[in-house]
């Protein structure tokens, strides 16, 4: 893992979806973005793995796997994208700063997709996306979601929308731990077999119901 020796380190808890609730939005502060090239969501999703001041193994794994997916040529971008996340995060001047530092980051990034002609992501699927970078850790952490709702009210996505995300991938999570208990059980093969369909069966309704949404 990556440390970052300029982040003040907090004490957070893991967040259960059930109880969530998001701030008013500043109005006055939302920018009226579509869509966001493919290189400055990969800069967003750098500052989101580094909020927490450490990169895990996990997450640069998640990294990876979603710029291949969003950018065929995503192994040559790569190192100037975190060269250009490093810049900025080196802008940090005292421990407390951090955060800010980073938000101002990804801010920077929203703004100037505006300009770009690149290949892009929605809003939602941008979110859709952090959040899975963010549970790759197994570890949803306070600054990571605050750094998501502050995304989330930038590009004024309904929190409704938001929540319901948020929820629909904390599902998701604990249907592939139950996924993977069960195929250690040592049930008979047939109802193991049954077992797994079931779940399997959920996970698509879920995701189904979570495309349906990023596509509104």
């Amino acid at each position: 893992k990556i440390r970052f020796p300029n982040a003040k380190k907090t004490e957070t808890n893991s967040y259960k979806a059930k109880s969530a609730t998001i701030e008013e939005s500043d109005k006055s502060g939302i920018l009226n973005i579509e869509a966001i090239s493919t290189k400055n969501a990969m800069k967003i999703f750098y500052y989101l793995m580094a909020v927490d001041g450490e990169i895990f193994h996990s997450e640069e794994e998640k990294f990876n796997s979603i710029g291949a997916e969003l950018d065929p040529k995503f192994s040559e971008h790569k190192d100037q994208i975190i060269k250009e996340c490093q810049e900025q995060i080196n802008k940090v001047i005292d421990p407390e700063d951090y955060y800010d530092t980073l938000q101002d980051g990804v801010e920077d990034a929203l703004i100037t997709s505006q300009m770009t002609e690149d290949t892009f992501v929605t809003p939602k699927l941008l979110v859709w996306n952090l959040l899975s970078v963010a549970y790759s850790d197994e570890n949803y952490d306070d600054l990571e979601r605050k750094l998501i709702k502050y995304i989330v009210r930038k590009t004024d996505i309904e929190n409704a929308a938001f929540l319901e995300m948020e929820s629909s991938f904390l599902t998701l999570m604990d249907l592939e731990k139950e996924l993977k208990w069960v195929k250690t059980t040592e049930k008979p093969y047939l109802t193991i077999e049954a077992m797994v369909n079931e779940l399997n069966e959920r996970k698509n309704v879920i995701f189904e119901s979570v495309k349906d949404l990023i596509m509104l």
